[in-house]
């Protein structure tokens, strides 16, 4: 009914964005904050992990793993 494809003879190719069209940009735009913030959240969490080493706390909940202080 409402497909791009009249007959499956002749198969052709069907693009879903062109070169520099908007849902290339959004998608690199998206790619590109998404790797932003996990680079952000990485920094946050080796910060506090760091700190909580050498102030000797526990860095999260549930049993010590290796390098962190157990907890008494």
């Amino acid at each position: 009914m409402f497909s791009p494809i009249d007959s499956y003879d002749d198969p052709g190719v069907v693009f879903t964005f062109g070169g520099f069209s908007v849902g290339v940009w959004i998608v690199f735009l998206l790619a590109v904050v998404l790797f932003v913030g996990f680079f952000v959240a990485m920094v946050r969490h080796e910060n506090r992990a760091y700190k909580s080493i050498i102030e000797h706390t526990p860095i999260e909940k549930g049993p010590a793993a290796e390098g962190e202080p157990p907890v008494y």
